[in-house]
C-alpha cells in the first residue's frame, strides 16, 4: 500500500481517537516521564507519519512503575525466536507475548543516534502491554491496525533512555534498531508491520525490515512509545 493511502486511511480513522485525549500509559520501570514528541510526514512507503491535533485539555505523559525484572547487561545474549541474539543495550527485556526483543545497532552506533553525552550510557526497558494497562494507546494501535486491514498480534511498551550516575535520563532524538519474535502462534506466511504510537498524538507505521518468517526488526525511537505488531 502506498504511503499517501495509508495517511488518508489513518487521518480518518484515528482523528475520532486521539482528539479526545493526549495520555499515553505504559508501563515502565522509571516512574513517571512528561512530555510529548512529534514528527514530520513523509512519502517514504517505507515510513508514514500521521500526526492528529492534539487536546489543549490538560494531559500528558504518565508511566507507572512496572514489575522488578533482571536487567541484562549489554552484549548479553537473548533468546530471540530460538537464535542468540547479542543485544547491544543493557536495561529490563520483560516479554512474554513474542519470543525475545534484543536491540540490534552496534553499540558505538548507539551513541551516536542518540546524541549520548559523556558519561551516558544507553538503557532500554520493553514489557508486554494490554488495553488494561495502556488503554489510549493500545486503541491507537489497533485502529491504526484496522486502517491497514491487519490484526495486532502483540503490544509492547519501549522506554529508550540513558542512564548517568544511576539515573534516568529521557531522551527525545534518535532511534536504535530492534529485533523481536514474533508470537508463537503467529502466521509466518502474512506480511507485518509495527504501529509506533507516542506521546502526543503521534503514529507512525514501520515496516519489518529483515527477511526472516519469524523475527520483525524496526527503529525504536527514543523515549517513551507502544508499538503493536500488525499482521496482513
Amino acid at each position: 500500500m502506498k504511503s499517501n493511502k495509508i495517511k488518508r486511511l489513518l487521518a480518518a480513522t484515528l482523528a475520532a481517537t486521539l482528539m479526545m485525549a493526549t495520555t499515553l500509559t505504559a508501563a515502565a520501570a522509571s516512574g513517571g516521564s512528561s512530555g510529548s514528541s512529534g514528527s514530520s510526514g513523509s512519502d517514504d512507503e517505507e515510513e508514514t507519519v500521521v500526526v492528529v491535533e492534539e487536546n489543549n485539555n490538560g494531559g500528558g505523559y504518565s508511566a507507572p512503575a512496572a514489575p522488578s525484572v533482571p536487567v541484562v547487561s549489554s552484549n548479553a545474549k537473548i533468546t530471540v525466536a530460538g537464535s542468540a541474539v547479542t543485544t547491544t543495550v543493557a536495561g529490563a527485556y520483560d516479554v512474554k507475548t513474542v519470543q525475545g526483543a534484543a536491540v540490534i545497532t552496534p553499540a558505538a552506533d548507539v551513541r551516536a543516534n542518540l546524541g549520548l553525552a559523556a558519561g551516558q550510557t544507553p538503557y532500554i526497558m520493553v514489557f508486554d502491554t494490554n488495553p488494561k494497562k495502556s488503554n489510549l494507546a493500545v486503541a491507537c494501535v489497533n485502529a491504526a491496525a484496522e486502517a491497514l486491514k491487519g490484526t495486532t498480534v502483540a503490544t509492547l511498551n519501549v522506554d529508550l533512555a540513558a542512564k548517568q550516575n544511576g539515573r534516568l535520563v529521557t531522551l527525545s532524538k534518535g532511534s536504535v534498531g530492534m529485533v523481536v519474535g514474533l508470537p508463537k502462534n503467529a502466521d509466518t506466511s502474512k506480511t507485518y508491520s509495527i504501529v509506533c504510537v507516542q506521546p502526543g498524538g503521534v503514529v507512525t507505521i514501520l515496516e519489518d525490515k529483515d527477511a526472516s518468517p519469524a523475527t520483525v526488526t524496526f527503529e525504536v525511537k527514543a523515549g517513551l512509545g507502544t508499538y503493536g505488531i500488525v499482521a496482513r
